[in-house]
């Protein structure tokens, strides 16, 4: 009987945490994209124009992941300019938030 509660308890925990991981797994590109975003937008309130190289990069990375003609997009357009880089992470995002919940 012992066993069996602790069993249960067991499987109860490891459910718990499948769960946990599914929702930080379904969050994660979201934050990450608020993060890209927030930056994007700080370089052109500070009058800056072209966004990094390795940020870029980074970004083009994730969108090759989610969304192929985006990353096509960002890297046809040079990928540089800060309000072409804004437009792709806004797409992006409208793409993952009616998932997250």
């Amino acid at each position: 009987m012992l066993e069996d509660a602790i069993i249960s308890i067991r499987r109860a925990n490891e459910a718990a945490a499948r769960r946990d991981h599914e929702l930080f797994s379904r969050r994660r590109p979201v934050q990450l994209l608020d993060k890209w975003l927030s930056q994007v937008e700080a370089l052109m309130e500070h009058d800056a124009r072209v966004v990094p190289e390795p940020l870029t990069a980074e970004i083009a990375s994730f969108l090759a992941n989610l969304n192929p003609r985006l990353h096509r997009r960002l890297s046809r357009r040079g990928g540089l300019e800060a309000g072409q880089v804004l437009d792709v992470l806004f797409e992006a995002e409208e793409q993952f938030l009616p998932r997250v919940t």
